[in-house]
C-alpha cells in the first residue's frame, strides 16, 4: 500500500503520495513510513518511488494509468483452465516457532512453476495465443514477445471467436457505435 501524506509528531512531512520526502528530489518508503514493514511492502514502495523519481527527472508527475475493469469469476473461460491443487508449503510446528527461523518453508522452483500455470489471469492477456490462432479473418496481429496483439479493424468481422477463446476476460466485445448508427440508415 503506498503512504498518503505522513507527517512526524513535530509536524513535518515524512513523505508524501508521491513518495516525495518534504524536500525536493528525495524520496522514501519501506521502513522510514508507518504501517507494513516487510520486504513486501519496501519492495513495493520502491517500485511506486521509481515511478515518481522516473517523472521527477524528466520534470513530470506520475499519474497511475487507467486501470481494466474487474473482471468477476463468471467472465472466465474456465473449460481451457486445468483444476491444479495449490502445493503444499512446509511451515513449523507452533511449538518449533521460536527464534529467527523461517516459519514458513516457501516453494521448490517446480512447485512455484506449478503455482504460477495456476493463475488465471483475469484480465490480464499473458499472450497464450488462442485469440490469434482462432481468428478466422487473421484480423489479430502478434507484435512480439510481452508486447501483445493488435486488431485489424478492417478484417475482424465481430465474430467473437477471439473473445470465446479468451481465458482470462482480456478481450471484451463492444458495440462500435458509429458503425451501428451507419448500419441502421
Amino acid at each position: 500500500m503506498v503512504p498518503d501524506l505522513v507527517f512526524a509528531a513535530d509536524g513535518t512531512l515524512i513523505v508524501g503520495a508521491g513518495m516525495q520526502t518534504g524536500h525536493a528530489g528525495l524520496f522514501a518508503g519501506g521502513d522510514v513510513t508507518p504501517g507494513n514493514r516487510t520486504v513486501t511492502t519496501a519492495t513495493g514502495h520502491g517500485k511506486h518511488a521509481a515511478r515518481h523519481i522516473d517523472a521527477w527527472l524528466n520534470g513530470q508527475i506520475w499519474t497511475a494509468p487507467e486501470r481494466h475493469p474487474l473482471v468477476h469469476f463468471n467472465d472466465l473461460h474456465l473449460p481451457i483452465y486445468s483444476d491444479a491443487l495449490p502445493s503444499q508449503q512446509k511451515s513449523l510446528e507452533l511449538d518449533d516457532r521460536i527464534g529467527f527461523a523461517e516459519v514458513v518453508g516457501g516453494l521448490s522452483a517446480a512447485q512455484a512453476q506449478h503455482e504460477a500455470r495456476r493463475c488465471l489471469s483475469c484480465g490480464n492477456c499473458y499472450e497464450c495465443d488462442n485469440c490469434f490462432a482462432a481468428c478466422p479473418e487473421d484480423a489479430i496481429i502478434k507484435l512480439g514477445p510481452d508486447a501483445s496483439y493488435e486488431v485489424n479493424m478492417g478484417l475482424c468481422t465481430g465474430c467473437a471467436v477471439c473473445f470465446d477463446q479468451c481465458p482470462c476476460h482480456a478481450i471484451d466485445m463492444t458495440l462500435d457505435a458509429a458503425a451501428a448508427v451507419e448500419s441502421a440508415r
